[in-house]
């Protein structure tokens, strides 16, 4: 049963992951199919067709986009992820990854670092670059200065 189960995941993030590919093959066959087709006698409407697939063709391949998240994102992600956090001391943290940008202390919250950590860099699927994310990473202590939560949160976007 296992082995089912990952064969189809294994399948299913193949066709994610070749979906511009496949919708490119898609409309390459509805042009051609367009083009031989006896059934559309009339050049100008075959000609208006073609057109109109290619333009919701390219709105679909251009709204394909990928991630590629820098060192530090992955590395302070992993950190947020593992929890590898929890437990330490402030002097501990500051260690491990240096004096952070700010520091808050309030009753109600506690103590608390914020460090960056780092941007994704989204482009297109023809590799036009549009956007970036950019994240800060932050820690929490509880009333024992030792680490109780962290977490990563998408800032607005840096000019």
């Amino acid at each position: 049963m296992e082995f089912i189960l990952s064969l189809i995941f294994g399948f299913i993030l193949i066709l994610v992951v070749c979906m511009p590919y496949i919708i490119f093959v898609g409309i390459f066959i509805i042009i051609i199919w367009t083009i031989i087709t006896k059934k559309i006698a009339s050049k100008i409407l075959k000609i208006l067709i073609i057109m109109v697939v290619l333009l919701y063709g390219t709105i679909i391949i251009g709204s394909f986009k990928t991630e590629k998240p820098n060192d530090l994102y992955t590395e302070i992600k992993k950190m947020n992820d593992d929890q590898s956090l929890i437990g330490l001391s402030s002097e501990e943290v500051i260690n491990l990854l240096g004096e952070p940008e700010s520091e808050y202390n309030s009753e109600e919250d506690g103590k608390k670092y914020v460090y960056s950590a780092g941007n994704i860099l989204k482009e297109s699927y023809w590799g036009y670059s549009y956007s970036h994310e950019y994240y800060k990473f932050y820690i929490f202590f509880d009333e024992n200065d030792k680490v109780k939560d962290t977490s990563i949160k998408m800032i607005p976007e840096i000019p």
